[in-house]
């Protein structure tokens, strides 16, 4: 039962039992370095080593609390035999004073009344004696004694009793009233008495005569010690705080007299908790008041008198000038209030208000000392201004109502310790990333400092300065101690600067508080780098917070000893040096004295290891220095310390040493109680002391927690958005909006845009994997700009606890769980969280990743098991029988689901991964080598047209990327990976790429499997993959797969259910007469979101038209289940509007149409007869994007295809979007592998108006994709071919109808050179591989020849191998991509230093010999003939397949 539920327990029985009633400086460690490694390794040094106990822990292993006891069975104290629980239990007293009020509390604890008298009375009664008291003393109880006596008597007397009897009758009625009424008279007396005197306490004061008396007494004995502590207090302070200019401060005089400190009154305030006791003190300090002193007193009394000595001037030049404060009086009003609870010291805390202003006055003399001083009181307004000041700054600390608390139960237990570490912050700093330029000239070097609370304060490290980069790696290590974690931690981002300041990047802030929530640690954060409210970059960091081991107090009072450990921090204090330089004594109190010819200006240097921690100030003109001045260092190996502190003079030279290690330091201080210490190489003695606080370092590591495996996915829906604000307003048009998730500075994702609305509705799904309960996520609803950056039209945060929920199990084990979906109509607000314009509506929810138990507690319990074997040698039989026990696999995991197991033998099973539909892949890049410099990104995208995760920036043709991003996989066997490096240009909108690498997910989740199947593979396993459209140019990824459980994927969001839908016109039948002839002259026009998309040819006077034209046509189709295409039958009329024949709706849902397979079905017209229709549906990633803003168009872009058979007949492929006058825009063109932009854009074609021509002209089509495998194809790994739609005419339609618009028409070809995408013709993919050649002519006078071969496609050159000396039989095995449209010409060049020689050449028609699955792979003659021979191998590359080389397995 926890404590709350106690408290309320004993608070209701109380209640049941109540009648009722109405209501600190640059932290640095011991190793002198931040590495990471270097850390690292020390503290496992230490930890590996025994750990010796503290001296005084070893002196008192337990520590029994005063006034502590133990009950056991026994009853001890009055509240075990009361119901009242006592007023110590604070918990208690909460629950009372909530259910009862204060007036109620007061009344139940008023104070018992005396019992002396009480039992005096009982013992002389006899009816007391035999009574209990609550059968007598209140007024009903003696009526009913008369009455009875009545009645009793008349009976004795009816059945004949005499006198006697009722003699005896009265006398035992008059003993009962006696003992009643003196009762009743008691408590009337003590009522009376009791209230007089809390009526005197509240409104009366006491004098306390006999405290001051005492006073007055033990003050002439200890004000002597009190000044002399003072004067050196004083002194260390003034030594620090003496401005340049002077020579030196000191505090040559202090007395505070021998009248002692009055209390003047005490009142009592009785209305209080019954576990606070309140009082107001009236007080004086009044040294100059004569009046109640006796004659012998006025002749040795003694006046308070402080004398400062300012020295001007340097060396013998100087003079001392004293400034004389004497004459001092004070007086106050003064409140205390001392709360009390049931544990040792049984004060918990004490608080102090004046009630009024405090009267003081003084006398201040700066020049002319005590005979021919001038007071400045005397100068006018200048006492009133220094009493406002003092006011002012007392005031808002201990000025009613405001009150000065002083913990009283910490300072006694130690547990407290307000100027002191209590733990150390260790602060790893990865990197940083697209860090903004904040000067106009120059590179930017970046380096962070750390800082608490705010970047005034002092600074408590500093990283490195990394030259010349927006994305520095810094990977350090940072030991930042701290006294509390209350306050924010802020990492302020530095540009360092030659030859003037540096200047600020941006903050980041962490509040320290939130590491309680998460046992003080916060791995893999990504914190925004702000600066006036805008995101200036990112800072990846991880903290972890290790307390210093306290005592720990058990319920007895007994107190254990912290935990010791070789980690820890070391307080260590230079109080003070006497005897410097000489053997000058003097008597008494130690005060150094001014003007002697041995006077010493000395300071005191602290080194720990060698390196320099402390350095006093110099105290000058003294032999005895004191300087008080502590440093905290965090010590990773206490064994390995060494302190070493040195005292020099002004002139550098060496006054004395002191050197030793910190354990036998430990050891002096602890054991053998020694304060001083001679000093070596010189005469003197030094005054040291230390503070140790062991650290346990459970949990540290040196390596990097960036790459944390994810908890779980952030579902995102985004619905739509309202009221925005209008930033084109200016060029007379609307803001084009889209969302973009942003976690840090890094976006996840983001939905596609809507043009020209301030009121968007997007209805889009984006996922979104998070790492740490921190991974807070920031909506931003964004601007589209053709040419200029993108506008911010406000933010909105996703606190990840408002969805999702840490849950702890029984033995430790964390894990995550998703709460109820959260639906939003979120405000939108500035950069700078000012209140902006608009709402969005959006509905997140969260689903977690598998999650295993951990191992390290089995791991632990061996070792346990393994240290008893040792030290108990009768269970060394059976100890090993359980060590030696199969491990045994969970069947559920720590959510609850059945985790799925593949067998590979008797005795193992691994996770079947490829179980799996969904789950996050996490993707690490190693390298990337480039043919040549590029300033690239590398990004990821998984079935999507946006980037989900980006590295930073890097410009070189080798480079080590070493980051990791994660993606969400909702369909294994509809997914695929694109990993592209773009080019990194000022203009943000082209997104020139490089190289690609195209891969499906269930592939890379098999080889997953196949290497967690073998036993040899510990790493994971890094291959490196050839980037397409970039010759010579590799990527090393490797991979990690983490399940996620409790999900099922909506089938709107499918993969399955996005794709395009190709639709042939067969026939209608029965159409309705529109003619007066009793035919029509019907055409078709089909709708897709209100949006037309096709019309047929006009068939004339039929109502059976047969659709023999080859009326096909090609739509993508965002969501097949919710998006139906509309079919209107209208009848053609030359004259006038078209009249409307009949409707239907066209659904193809998953049930109608089987994917990949053509089917056909007759839907009916509402207004009479039907039509018959044959649709395929295909599966592609489809986006909708508009081409440019304020212009209605569309770009549609797939990048996953069908197999060619599923698409039938010849067909036409139609872009979404259709402009007035005939204008057709065609589906966007910007696919990754071509080195055009992957956003696409609109290519426009020019139709026919008017009458219907029989002319054939080429239209451009919908762009050609990268095939997408099909379930089954998926499954096998086999790789599909491309299938690429062909134009071959273009017909307009008849007539002088009001809707004339172009159709795009195209057909199938079974030639690979006939491929086009819109723009112009499309480029298959093929490798090539160039072998070896034989035969070659020599071209050099010694019969030989240095060839190589250069590659052209068209005018460009697209490979280049290297050339082989001497040889006419030259041997490359060189490999590459490229598009070829027709022919690859190859030829031969024998290489010279000024000018090289053709050999011969071949032109080679690729697509003639290389088909789908069929490469070739022969020799080429070259001509002219007799030249030789070229050895190659060719083959269409499926650009979604996945082709690795060199896969590099982990280390054993």
């Amino acid at each position: 039962m926890d404590k709350k539920a106690a408290a309320e327990k004993k608070a209701q029985v109380v209640l049941d039992s109540v009648p009722k009633v109405g209501a600190n400086a640059n932290m640095t460690n011991d190793q002198g370095t931040n590495d990471s490694t270097t850390l690292a390794n020390a503290i496992a040094s230490a930890d590996a080593k025994p750990v010796k106990p503290t001296a005084s822990a070893a002196q008192t292993p337990l520590k029994q609390t005063p006034g502590s006891f133990t009950t056991d069975s026994k009853k001890a104290g009055w509240n075990a035999f009361s119901l009242l629980p006592n007023p110590g239990d604070e918990s208690a007293m909460e629950e009372l004073s909530s259910k009862l009020g204060l007036d109620g509390l007061i009344e139940m604890y008023k104070g018992s009344r005396t019992s002396s008298s009480v039992e005096k009375d009982r013992e002389e009664d006899l009816v007391s004696k035999f009574l209990n008291e609550a059968y007598y003393g209140q007024w009903y109880h003696n009526t009913a004694a008369m009455l009875f006596t009545v009645v009793f008597t008349w009976l004795l007397t009816k059945f004949g009793g005499g006198l006697m009897a009722c003699l005896v009758v009265g006398a035992f009625l008059a003993t009962y009233y006696q003992t009643s009424i003196r009762r009743l008279r008691r408590n009337i007396r003590d009522d009376i008495q009791r209230e007089l005197s809390i009526n005197r306490l509240e409104t009366e004061t006491e004098s306390a005569d006999w405290i001051n008396h005492f006073m007055s007494r033990f003050w002439l004995i200890y004000e002597p010690v009190l000044s002399a502590q003072i004067i050196g207090i004083a002194d260390a302070i003034l030594v620090e705080s003496t401005p340049a200019f002077l020579d030196s401060i000191r505090l040559t005089s202090f007395t505070l007299g021998t009248k002692a400190p009055r209390i003047e009154s005490i009142k009592t305030l009785t209305k209080t908790e019954p576990n606070v006791v309140c009082m107001d003190w009236k007080f004086s300090f009044i040294p100059n008041d004569t009046l109640d002193l006796s004659e012998r007193d006025l002749q040795s009394k003694v006046n308070p008198k402080i004398v400062l000595t300012i020295r001007v001037g340097k060396g013998m030049i100087g003079a001392g000038m004293p400034v004389l404060l004497e004459e001092l009086a004070f007086s106050g009003h003064l409140r205390l209030k001392f709360r009390m609870f049931n544990e040792f010291p049984h004060i918990k805390t004490v608080e102090a208000s004046f009630l009024e202003q405090p009267h003081f006055d003084y006398s201040l003399k700066p020049v002319g000392g005590e005979t021919f001083g001038f007071d400045i009181n005397n100068i006018p307004g200048l006492e009133s201004f220094v009493q406002e000041q003092v006011h002012a700054t007392l005031g808002p600390m201990m000025y009613a109502p405001n009150v000065f608390t002083l913990d009283v139960a910490g300072m006694m237990a130690g547990g407290v310790d307000l100027n002191s570490a209590n733990g150390v912050l260790i602060i790893k700093i990865h990197s940083a990333s697209g860090l903004k330029d904040v000067d106009l000239f120059g590179t930017i070097d970046p380096y962070i400092k750390v800082h608490l609370n705010n970047a005034n304060n002092a600074e408590l490290g500093r990283t490195k300065f990394i030259e010349d980069t927006r994305n520095p790696k810094f990977d350090e290590t940072m030991f930042v101690l701290l006294n509390h974690t209350n306050d924010p931690l802020i990492l302020e981002v530095m540009d360092r600067n030659v030859g003037r300041g540096d200047s600020p990047i941006g903050e980041c802030v962490f509040d320290l508080k939130s590491l309680e929530e998460s046992d003080y640690v916060a791995e893999g954060l990504q914190l925004p780098v702000l600066r006036k409210g805008k995101v200036s970059g990112e800072v990846k960091v991880d903290f972890h917070y290790f307390p210093a081991n306290v005592a720990d107090k058990q319920e007895d009072g007994t107190v254990i000893p912290p935990e010791e450990s070789n980690s820890g921090i070391l307080r260590f204090t230079v109080h003070e040096c006497k005897e410097l330089g000489g053997s000058k004594k003097s008597g008494g109190i130690s005060i150094p004295v001014i003007g002697g010819k041995s006077e010493i200006n000395s300071y005191a240097v602290v080194k720990v290891n060698g390196q320099e921690k402390l350095r006093t100030q110099t105290f000058k003109r003294s032999i005895n220095p004191r300087w008080d001045k502590q440093v905290e260092v965090f010590v990773t190996d206490k064994t390995q310390l060494k302190l070493n502190v040195g005292i020099f003079d002004s002139d550098e030279r060496t006054l004395g040493t002191w050197e030793s290690k910190l354990e036998e330091f430990e050891e002096d201080v602890f054991i053998n109680g020694q304060d001083w210490w001679a000093l070596k190489d010189g005469s003197g003695k030094i005054s040291l002391s230390m503070q140790w606080k062991p650290i346990t370092m459970t949990g540290f590591s040196g390596t990097s927690s960036a790459n944390k495996p994810p908890i779980g996915v952030v579902r995102v829906d985004f619905k739509s958005a309202n009221d925005l604000k209008n930033v084109e307003a200016l060029t007379g048009g609307k803001s084009d909006p889209y969302v973009r998730v942003m976690s840090g500075a890094q976006v996840r994702g983001q939905t596609e845009r809507v043009d020209d609305d301030l009121d968007p509705v997007w209805d889009q799904v984006l996922y979104v994997p998070v790492h740490s309960k921190r991974d807070d996520l920031v909506f931003e609803v964004m601007d589209y700009n053709d040419v200029t950056k993108d506008k911010s039209l406000g933010i909105t945060d996703m606190l990840l606890k408002d969805i999702m929920k840490e849950v702890k199990t029984e033995d430790g084990q964390i894990y995550y769980q998703g709460l109820e979906p959260v639906q939003r109509d979120a405000p939108l607000t500035s950069l700078d969280r000012k209140k902006g314009r608009g709402t969005i509506k959006y509905v997140a929810s969260f689903f977690p990743t598998l999650a295993l138990a951990k191992e390290e507690d089995n791991k632990k319990k061996e070792e346990q098991a393994t240290a008893e074997d040792e030290s108990n040698n009768s269970q060394v039989s059976e100890e090993p029988e359980l060590i030696e026990k199969p491990k045994e696999l969970p069947e559920k995991e720590l959510h609850g689901e059945l985790i799925k197991y593949k067998t590979i033998s008797e005795d193992k099973k691994v996770i079947d991964l490829t179980s799996y539909e969904s789950g996050v892949l996490a993707v690490t890049m190693h390298s990337l080598s480039l043919p040549e410099s590029h300033k690239v990104v590398t990004e990821l995208m998984l079935d999507s047209n946006f980037a989900q995760f980006k590295t930073t920036e890097q410009k070189g043709s080798r480079l080590e990327i070493n980051e990791t991003g994660s993606v969400f996989v909702k369909e294994m066997d509809f997914s695929k990976l694109v990993v592209r490096v773009r080019d990194v240009r000022e203009d943000e909108k082209d997104e020139k790429s490089v190289g690609r690498v195209a891969i499906e997910v269930r592939k890379i989740v098999e080889r997953l499997m196949k290497a967690a199947e073998d036993d040899t593979v510990t790493e994971p396993v890094v291959e490196e993959f050839p980037l397409l459209d970039c010759p010579r140019g590799n990527i090393s990824l490797s991979f990690k797969f983490a399940p996620a459980v409790q999900f099922k994927l909506p089938p709107a969001e499918s993969l399955e259910n996005q794709g395009n839908l190709t639709v042939a016109v067969i026939k209608a039948s029965n159409l309705i007469s529109a003619d007066r002839n009793g035919t029509s002259d019907p055409f078709i026009r089909f709708y897709v979101n209100e949006q037309r998309v096709f019309k047929t040819e006009t068939y004339k006077k039929t109502l059976n038209p047969t659709f023999s034209k080859d009326e096909t046509f090609t739509v993508p189709i965002v969501n097949r289940i919710n998006t139906p295409v509309i079919a209107k039958v209208f009848d053609w009329d030359q004259i006038g509007k078209d009249t409307l024949l009949g409707t239907c709706t066209i659904t193809f849902t998953g049930d109608e149409v089987e994917t990949f397979v053509t089917t056909t079905k007759e839907y009916k017209l509402d207004q009479g007869g039907s039509l018959t229709l044959r649709l395929t549906w295909r599966p592609e990633l489809v986006a909708r994007k508009r081409s440019t803003t304020n212009i209605f168009s569309a770009t549609t872009r797939v990048f996953t295809s069908a197999p060619g058979n599923a698409l039938g007949a010849g067909k036409d492929v139609v872009g979404a979007g259709f402009g007035a006058g005939g204008k057709v825009l065609g589906a966007g063109g910007k696919a990754f592998g071509s080195g055009v932009s992957a956003l696409g854009s609109g290519i426009r074609g020019i139709g026919k108006i008017g009458k219907k021509s029989s002319s054939d002209e080429a239209v451009p089509s919908t762009p050609p994709v990268p095939s997408m495998p099909s379930p089954a194809s998926a499954a096998t790994g086999e790789a599909n071919p491309m299938v690429t739609p062909v134009p071959t005419k273009s017909t307009t339609m008849s007539g002088n109808n009001n809707d004339s618009s172009s159709v795009i028409s195209t057909s199938p070809s079974n030639s690979m050179k006939q491929r086009s995408m819109s723009g112009g013709d499309e480029e298959p993919t093929v490798q090539v591989s160039i072998i070896e050649a034989r035969g070659l002519k020599a071209m050099d006078r010694s019969g030989t020849s240095d060839p190589y071969c250069r590659v052209r496609v068209g005018s460009k050159v697209v490979f280049k191998t290297r050339h082989i000396k001497k040889t006419l039989t030259p041997d490359w095995n060189e490999t590459f991509t490229s598009k070829v449209k027709d022919i690859m010409d190859f030829k031969v060049k024998d290489h010279n230093k000024f000018n090289d020689v053709d050999i011969g050449e071949n032109q080679f028609e690729v697509l003639n010999y290389v088909k789908p699955g069929q490469p070739f792979d022969g020799w080429l003659p070259l001509s002219p003939a007799g030249t030789g021979e070229i050895h190659v191998k060719i083959s269409l590359v499926d650009t979604d397949t996945m082709s690795t080389k060199n896969s590099r397995f982990g280390k054993k």
